[in-house]
């Protein structure tokens, strides 16, 4: 297993899985709907929603990556969640198919277990939204595909919040809030937050897939301790050497306030920092047990706090050189 493809190689975690592999021997090839992506290795810029790109990318491959989803929280309409994640990945499962692969490794979400607390690789899935919903209809396909032959072998990978440099999703939004001097407290911050740093669920992805044996394998994927958002907040502010942010707003006021954005971001198309659903995620638990692939003998390089620190430095160096942070969350 040492030719891999890999879908959404140009984003966040592709990127980084991308330089993990060529480091450590593997011949990747990738493809990614991002125009003019560059890459050092063999790239087909399509969509794995089209079948001549997925053919055309899926050229001696041993074993299929596949990252790429639609996933943003704005201006993304059901239909568009299931056109990406679920006839993307039929797509790439099909090539799989056609060339003789026998390896596939989906990044799949905690958001199949919807609202669920306190979750296990055992947990029933609920997803509570298209996202949740449209992962869980690939995972279906994943199986499905696995089980047509003996020789098939898969691994479903569920990573909570993912961070790190070059991200600019939740927890970077809260690391230059908080750098920036604009946080403002909303609730106790007592919900516990499960978060993975990008290097660790890295590391984790390619430990698993040297002991992929036939049929299907399932792994949450999330860094210990899991912290509060108080805990994560003075945590940042620390590493950034910049006060504890103090301003509170109740919850009740908070909530007013974002169904106002609700409306002005569906009337303007402007996709605003405060909104109800994210209001929502922002105070609601997340606690998502990774035991199992602990058990199975892996141990992160880095520590939340090191991550964090990697993250915050990251975003101030940028910042004080006055560089642009273009979006790239994936």
């Amino acid at each position: 297993m040492k030719k891999m493809l890999i879908s959404g190689n140009l984003g966040f975690i592709g990127s980084y899985l991308v330089g993990k592999l060529r480091t450590e021997g593997y011949e990747v090839r990738g493809i990614d709907n991002k125009p003019n992506g560059k890459a050092e290795y063999p790239h087909t810029t399509g969509d794995i929603v089209v079948d001549a790109d997925v053919h055309k990318a899926m050229q001696e491959t041993d074993c299929v990556v596949h990252l790429a989803a639609e996933h943003r929280d704005f201006g993304i309409t059901d239909e568009a969640y299931f056109r990406v994640n679920e006839t993307g990945t039929r797509n790439l499962l099909g090539e799989a198919d056609r060339n003789h692969v026998t390896r596939f490794v989906f990044f799949s979400s905690v958001a199949v277990y919807g609202d669920q607390q306190e979750t296990t690789e055992e947990t029933p899935l609920h997803p509570e939204t298209p996202y949740g919903e449209s992962k869980q209809a690939a995972e279906n396909l994943v199986r499905e595909w696995t089980m047509a032959s003996p020789e098939r072998s898969s691994l479903i990978i569920r990573p909570v919040v993912v961070f790190g440099p070059r991200n600019t999703a939740n927890i970077f939004r809260l690391i230059r809030q908080v750098c920036d001097g604009r946080f403002v407290w909303v609730g106790d911050g007592r919900s516990i937050k499960s978060i993975a740093y990008v290097e660790n669920l890295v590391d984790a992805t390619v430990f698993l897939m040297r002991q992929m044996k036939p049929g299907v394998e399932i792994y949450n994927y999330a860094d210990s301790p899991h912290l509060s958002t108080q805990d994560l907040v003075h945590l940042i502010a620390k590493k950034a050497s910049k006060p504890v942010p103090g301003f509170h707003i109740p919850l009740g006021i908070a909530s007013t306030l974002s169904r106002l954005f609700d409306v002005a971001g569906e009337l303007t198309g402007r996709d605003f920092p405060i909104t109800s659903a994210r209001l929502k995620k922002f105070n609601s638990p997340t606690y998502h047990k990774a035991e199992k692939i602990r058990r199975a003998g892996f141990s992160p390089r880095f520590t939340i706090e090191e991550g964090i620190e990697k993250n915050v430095r990251w975003y101030m160096d940028r910042k004080g050189r006055h560089e642009e942070i273009h979006h790239t969350s994936e």
